[in-house]
């Protein structure tokens, strides 16, 4: 009786501390422009995600990457952007990690001298 009530107790406690830890949130950074590569993290081990690049004049294109063991992946789409260029990366995992990362530069344009 006693080996029983002990197992049900480890039970309750495993079940209430997986209940307690925090979700982690996949995330998306720019590693660069030309060309354009981005660095996935805390996506799921060998998770399958779509990465969609969005500009702001409504280019678009559609890649597929696989997540490491570890969660993470580096992703190429093939395309050389100026620095100031405005665009949007949308990440979603078939198993439910998703991550955006908007890229808006703060680019000054030149300013002409007074004649």
């Amino acid at each position: 009786m006693r080996v029983v009530a002990a197992a049900v107790l480890m039970l309750a406690l495993t079940v209430s501390a997986a209940g307690a830890t925090t979700p982690r949130h996949a995330a998306l950074r720019l590693e660069s422009v030309a060309p354009l590569v981005v660095r996935g993290e805390r996506f799921g081990a060998r998770e399958p995600v779509l990465l969609t690049y969005l500009a702001a004049d409504g280019k678009r294109r559609v890649i597929g990457v696989r997540a490491k063991p570890t969660g993470g992946f580096r992703a190429s789409f093939g395309l050389r952007l100026d620095r100031c260029a405005v665009f949007t990366v949308r990440a979603a995992g078939v198993r439910g990690s998703r991550a955006v990362l908007r890229v808006e530069p703060a680019c000054k344009r030149k300013r002409r001298p007074k004649r």
